[in-house]
């Protein structure tokens, strides 16, 4: 089972290793958009999964002439451990593939008490950071900025993995595909420029006209870095106030228990219910003691900021307020 066709790629906080084997340059861009957070190896770690992909179907081997996501299908056996990922579509079927897998590790990990985070992950020299927040807070803005600046590297972008380790907690990523507003672009630090954006997030079949998207990977073609796991420290939640001024605070015991409990995700994944099901993984949820467990071991903050011209100053502020023992970042 170890030799070729098959890739053998492993993902250590959860204990498995997905065989990947089928349609060759699928499998091989497949091992390409998961690095770091799944890492190739020569014998199988912990459980298998089997995962297959197939190019197939009408019109086999064509991309869709107006950049739509085609169909796909997926065949899994939960008991098994097998996943059969079908499209027709050759740019797209490592993207269903990538989907699928992280649909599996998301659900293991939170069956083994992970928390999930509707948020972004950041590691800013050490020092790990969590942007919650509502839609169209900044959260991405702000994590490709910190990124982009040169001194943080990405863990996750919308959702974030809190893994208990001992009396500490720390960040996991996944290899999930960033959607980056362009009207967003001029709030960006260092400016992100359209044609810069759109060079990075070329090899992702995914377009619209107000949105690009990028493969974790993407960013290091804008000058960034990304990281599979960080030390958890601080949650920021950002919201987004048109009509007022710049704000910052640390928040008390409760608030933090508030914005914990507001931004849980309330699934390991909200689009592939069917395999979190048979996966059997129970519904996230925050008892006591990991509220307190958290809420006694992180920093909580909250950046209220208006539409625009509002980065440079949540850059600063998170240099030079979210540290450890509040030293400087």
């Amino acid at each position: 089972m170890t030799a070729p066709p098959y890739d053998l790629l492993a993902v250590p906080h959860v204990g498995i290793t997905f065989a990947v084997s089928g349609e060759a340059d699928a499998v091989a861009r497949l091992r390409q958009v998961t690095a770091p957070f799944y890492q190739p190896v020569a014998e199988p770690e912990g459980q298998v999964w089997r995962l297959t992909l197939v190019l197939a179907g009408d019109h086999a081997g064509r991309e869709p002439a107006d950049d739509s996501e085609p169909d796909h299908r997926v065949e899994f056996d939960a008991a098994a451990r097998t996943l059969t990922v079908t499209c027709p579509a050759p740019r797209w079927l490592p993207v269903f593939g990538l989907r699928y897998t992280r649909t599996i590790v998301r659900t293991l990990a939170i069956a083994a008490g992970a928390v999930p985070l509707h948020g972004a992950g950041v590691d800013v020299r050490g020092v790990g950071v969590m942007l919650v927040g509502d839609k169209w807070a900044g959260k991405t803005t702000a994590a490709m900025s910190l990124v982009r600046s040169g001194s943080a590297a990405l863990v996750s972008n919308d959702d974030v993995l809190l893994q208990e380790t001992g009396v500490d907690w720390q960040m996991v990523g996944g290899p999930r595909s960033m959607g980056v507003r362009t009207s967003s672009l001029g709030e960006h630090r260092p400016l992100l420029r359209p044609a810069e954006l759109l060079a990075a997030a070329q090899p992702h079949p995914a377009k619209r006209p107000s949105k690009a998207f990028l493969f974790p990977g993407g960013l290091t073609a804008l000058g960034g870095a990304v990281r599979a796991t960080a030390p958890a420290h601080a949650v920021v939640e950002l919201v987004c106030r048109p009509d007022e001024p710049i704000r910052h605070e640390e928040l008390s015991g409760r608030q933090a228990a508030d914005v914990l409990r507001r931004y849980l995700e309330t699934t390991a994944d909200r689009r592939r219910l069917g395999l979190v099901e048979a996966l059997g993984a129970p519904t996230p949820a925050l008892t006591d003691r990991v509220v307190s467990s958290l809420v006694g071991s992180l920093r909580f903050h909250r950046f209220s900021h208006p539409v625009s011209g509002w980065v440079d100053d949540f850059l600063t502020f998170v240099r030079e307020r979210v540290g450890l023992a509040g030293t400087a970042i």
